[in-house]
């Protein structure tokens, strides 16, 4: 049996001003009433005159956290001038005339939210219609704020309950647990050493901004990050090419499995070898569950509804926009400046809806190449839009010394050669440390890997802490030795706590031993193995 469309005929409209005077008579009726519906009541679900002004009144009262009751209504409509308009006393005495009690106030409620809806529907689509007719915009676009309109419709209606922080808590200690032990990240992997050891893989809801000027590696490093879990650890991932044909992109992975020089992917001037080279390094690519879009221009709206489906159907788990500032927003804006940001805030709509990575990739603006110096990018630098560093989770910056002809990069009193250096600058991090990460970038391949002394850099007790295999403890020890003996290490981190950066941690001279009981390693291990969940 089909149900039933409500349109806006007669009889419909009769019966939602009944539903609408029941409403309002409810609250009426029970003063407290209103304090259950607060956030579903809005003036905008009536449709009669004379109930918008009465609904809009008890908002007000609301507000004020004064009483709802007959003799309060009339007064504030008397303020607002509004008692002729809401059909006088008479009217809003009788509005309490036909209603028992509250008890199936939400349930009439959400009969409003449905006819509003379907007005709102008609009268949004009857405009998408006249748009087509007259040819005034393009139908793409006349399609995407269709859809960003019917989307805002449904958030508004559609609220978040509040969760308790207990529930929270207890599901973090889960995941936490479930995190023991293991190899794994919490979020999605990289394959750069440091970079997964600072973030633990790209988060779930985190918008990551990968900027620099032209010619530094973005897209490089976008394409090196996705090895990892692409290819080896099999997580779905899409990536949107607006500068790059889908070939070209799949040129690019070809070459870093293979390290055959992308150049001659690209223009196809490959020999027999190389080509027998590229067809059995690239086997992972068979059945790897890397999705590219190459659509030219493509709008925020678009963007979102392909990301959509591919969360939906092919469990994608990160997507990868290339690059920012060659979206559309799809919405009639002032100025480039406001369309940046409205995309930008777009995006991190999509991370925090869909629970996924987004990594953007961003241009800077050309203050980079005015400034004297080592011609290392700032917040500021980045294009269009201050919006962008306010919605980003994180704010990568890709640089390469080499290519303002510096010899030498100063990285915390280390002098680093530049030849092949690339540096990832960690500019912002809302849920974590800042600093600079030395990797190396190999153009023949276009190719961002861990820096060849990798294992050197960090291999001294003040940059890094080593970590002791749990077979290597003595069971004798007890827990405040070991954490006396952590914590003398842990605390600084010179790589990435700098002044340019986040605070400086201070030393921990605390005594552990007079705050932490004496517990052995076998309580711990119980500790493990029952969990309090």
């Amino acid at each position: 049996m089909k149900k039933k469309v409500i349109i806006n005929s007669e009889y419909d409209t009769d019966y939602q001003e009944k539903i609408e005077t029941f409403v309002l008579g409810s609250i009426l009726l029970d003063r407290e009433v209103m304090h259950q519906v607060a956030s579903e009541f809005q003036v905008k679900l009536f449709s009669k005159e004379e109930n918008i002004a009465i609904a809009n009144g008890m908002i007000k009262l609301h507000i004020a956290n004064k009483p709802i009751d007959l003799l309060t209504l009339v007064e504030q409509l008397k303020k607002d001038h509004q008692l002729d308009t809401a059909g006088g006393i008479v009217y809003v005495s009788n509005l309490t005339s036909n209603v028992l009690g509250s008890g199936h106030l939400e349930y009439h409620l959400r009969l409003l939210q449905q006819y509003w809806l379907a007005r709102y529907i008609n009268e949004s689509c009857q405009y998408a219609q006249m748009q087509i007719l007259e040819y005034k915009e393009d139908v793409f676009d006349v399609y995407a704020n269709l859809q960003n309109t019917l989307d805002e419709a449904t958030n508004d209606l559609v609220k978040k309950d509040l969760i308790s922080i207990q529930n929270i808590h207890l599901d973090l200690i889960k995941k936490s647990y479930e995190n023991l032990g293991g190899n794994s990240t919490s979020g999605v992997p990289t394959g750069l050493t440091r970079l997964d050891a600072l973030t633990n893989g790209f988060q779930n809801s985190d918008l990551i901004i990968l900027a620099g000027r032209t010619s530094m590696g973005k897209t490089a490093f976008a394409v090196s990050v996705l090895i990892e879990p692409v290819i080896r650890q099999k997580i779905p991932v899409a990536f949107f090419s607006l500068e790059m044909s889908k070939e070209q992109v799949v040129g690019r992975v070809q070459s870093i499995l293979s390290k055959v020089n992308v150049s001659k992917i690209v223009k196809k001037q490959l020999s027999y070898d190389e080509i027998d080279v590229i067809y059995r390094s690239c086997n992972g690519l068979s059945d790897a569950p890397f999705y590219i879009d190459d659509t030219p221009n493509i709008s925020l709206m678009e963007l979102k509804t392909k990301t959509r489906k591919m969360v939906r159907e092919n469990g994608v788990r990160m997507i990868v926009v290339d690059y920012l500032q060659l979206m559309r927003s799809g919405l009639k804006t002032s100025s480039r400046e406001q369309e940046v940001a409205e995309i930008s805030k777009g995006l991190k709509a999509i991370a925090k809806e869909l629970n996924i990575p987004v990594i953007a990739l961003s241009q800077l603006s050309r203050n980079v190449e005015q400034r004297g110096g080592s011609k290392t990018p700032m917040l500021s630098d980045l294009r269009d839009s201050g919006q962008i560093e306010q919605d980003a989770d994180m704010v990568l910056f890709c640089f390469r010394p080499e290519y303002y002809h510096l010899s030498e990069y100063d990285w915390f009193g280390i002098n680093l050669q530049t030849e092949n250096l690339f540096m990832l600058i960690v500019a912002k991090h809302r849920n974590g440390v800042l600093g600079e990460i030395p990797l190396n970038s190999y153009g023949e391949f276009t190719q961002i890997d861990n820096h060849k002394d990798n294992y050197m850099l960090y291999s001294n007790e003040k940059n890094s802490s080593k970590l002791i295999p749990i077979e290597a403890i003595n069971s004798s020890k007890l827990i405040p030795e070991i954490i006396t003996n952590s914590s003398n290490i842990m605390p600084i981190n010179s790589n990435f706590d700098n002044e340019k950066g986040s605070a400086i941690l201070p030393p921990n001279n605390t005594n552990n031993s007079q705050i932490i009981p004496n517990i052995e390693i076998d309580d711990i291990t119980d500790l493990l193995d029952n969990p309090p969940f």
